[in-house]
């Protein structure tokens, strides 16, 4: 979750805040990603397969489209030890290995999975002849993307590589917003989430947009587009999350009343949101009434212990 920075400093830093709504706009590009589509569009290779390999070719298509991953990494890897760099078994070995890994418990097991994937479709761009490139990019992009934020640029550089070579995944957009917001260049990843926008207009996508707009500085652009969220939104935890901010925006430009309003909605969802009780606080402080201020600051401590700026408040 993203919250914004104040002299009240009591919130994780920037990296972790932005890491967190990274990750949620991650489960849902997640969601909707799969490797169906990868399949649907290799079918054709089979035809420019050698007659001699097309029924073992055909036969790794039909584990594929089932999503067998573990059988079909056996099959590729039994293929590769006659053939090395055969780039159709170096292919779907690495994209098996992508979507194994995607699925694995722990991110040890994903980024070995990812390192995996990355050596077989590195060792398949080797060769001249390589019908599948803008795929094998595109896997490539976004396995770097998930060994972490110190590959960001080389994933931010084969997912663009696999749109110049014509492939365009259904969430090839939002990895490279993704991307670009690790490497903290927010112009790009905007332009990426608005392309993103077009074909995916979700609640969390738009509170993403308007996270960025935030950390660019156009408060205005964030309010509409936490506007739009909310509206949209049939997600708790989302609508809760657009309304905190939003309820900063206002808190910032000195609309103490709809600040108000933005933190009491929170609260009306969430009676153990710490932060709004601290927010509310503010507000009243600001208005001049320190008593009832007072009484919300400590709300927000008797719901965290901790929370330095109820705590700065109340004994600072």
């Amino acid at each position: 979750m993203f919250y914004p920075q104040n002299r009240f400093r009591f919130a994780a830093d920037k990296r972790r805040r932005r890491k967190a709504i990274a990750k949620l706009l991650l489960l849902l590009v997640l969601i909707g990603g799969g490797g169906t589509g990868l399949f649907w569009g290799v079918r054709w290779i089979i035809r420019q397969l050698p007659v001699s390999d097309s029924e073992e070719q055909k036969a790794i298509l039909e584990l594929w489209k089932q999503k067998n991953y573990d059988t079909l990494i056996a099959n590729t890897e039994a293929r590769l030890q006659k053939k090395p760099m055969d780039p159709f078994y170096l292919t779907f070995n690495g994209f098996a290995h992508f979507y194994k890994g995607i699925n694995q418990p722990t991110t040890e097991q994903k980024i070995q999975e990812m390192d995996k994937a990355i050596v077989s479709l590195r060792r398949a761009k080797l060769n001249n002849h390589l019908p599948l490139e803008g795929e094998i990019n595109y896997v490539l992009g976004k396995a770097y993307f998930h060994k972490g934020v110190a590959f960001s640029d080389l994933s931010v550089r084969y997912l663009e590589e696999s749109i110049q070579k014509g492939y365009l995944g259904a969430d090839t957009y939002e990895y490279l917003g993704l991307g670009y917001t690790n490497l903290s260049d927010l112009e790009n990843a905007l332009k990426y989430f608005q392309k993103a926008l077009e074909s995916n207009s979700s609640d969390l996508l738009l509170l993403t947009i308007a996270q960025t707009y935030y950390q660019l500085g156009d408060k205005t652009k964030s309010e509409e587009y936490l506007m739009r969220s909310i509206n949209k939104s049939q997600d708790p935890s989302i609508e809760q999350k657009a309304r905190y901010l939003l309820g900063d925006i206002y808190f910032q430009n000195k609309e103490y009343l709809k600040a108000e309003e933005q933190f009491q909605k929170i609260l009306a969802l969430n009676t153990q949101h710490a932060d709004a009780n601290y927010y509310l606080g503010e507000i009243y402080a600001a208005l001049g009434d320190s008593v009832k201020a007072r009484s919300f600051w400590r709300k927000a401590v008797r719901i965290n212990p901790k929370h330095y700026g109820a705590l700065k408040r109340l004994y600072g």
